[in-house]
């Protein structure tokens, strides 16, 4: 392969990068954004919401109970024991990681409501950009672009240890690597952030908190 073709390689994998790489970075910004104007927003009503100085106490409610007291009769158990909701999770996520062996990765998810009732289905797409120069075998000139192929599968899961457990239902594609995706998992991290980890065959498998894509 000549120097031009090895450049036009590169900035091949330069505008990929950029593809895949840039809405993640638009999104970390919205999301600051978004949480700057969460903050003052929050201190406005705080501020309104602060009795004046001839305002007395509010009376207590005309009820004996007392608030949160569950009324003679009621059964809480079903409610105990029902499984959380993580319907507040679908949508599309997306973060960048660093991940060994591959270079930078950006995971993008997509979650919905499953089939069945209680189950849910993620759609993982994982495309990640080689940070060395691939060794170019013969053959195969376009080795830099294969190697950013994406990994893709779709998944079932349900709600289990405070997270979502999903098992794999069908590989889409493998990527570039010999890595086959076996098990992934999605858990609520802070307040508008969740952490995906996943297991492989043949490799390490990895995780990555993701953002909430939009936001």
């Amino acid at each position: 392969m000549n120097p031009k073709q090895k450049k036009f390689l590169w900035l091949a994998g330069i505008v990929v990068a950029v593809f895949y790489f840039a809405p993640s970075i638009l999104n970390s910004i919205r999301y600051a954004a978004l949480i700057r104007a969460q903050n003052e927003a929050r201190l406005a009503r705080a501020q309104a919401a602060k009795p004046s100085a001839g305002q007395g106490a509010s009376p207590l409610p005309a009820s004996g109970s007392a608030p949160g007291a569950s009324s003679p009769g009621t059964d809480t158990s079903a409610a105990s024991s029902a499984p959380a909701s993580f319907d507040g999770l679908l949508g599309v996520w997306q973060g960048v990681a660093p991940l060994p062996s591959r270079g930078m990765c950006n995971l993008k998810l997509e979650l919905r409501r499953g089939l069945q009732l209680g189950t849910y289905s993620g759609f993982p797409v994982l495309v990640c950009i080689p940070v060395t120069q691939p060794v170019i075998r013969p053959g195969n000139p376009n080795q830099f672009l294969t190697q950013m192929n994406p990994a893709a599968a779709v998944l079932t899961g349900t709600v289990k240890d405070g997270g979502i457990d999903f098992h794999v239902d069908r590989i889409i594609s493998k990527g570039a690597s010999d890595c086959e995706l076996t098990g992934f998992n999605v858990t609520p991290f802070g307040s508008d952030q969740i952490a995906a980890q996943w297991k492989e065959s043949n490799c390490s498998g990895g995780q990555i908190l993701l953002k909430r894509l939009g936001q």
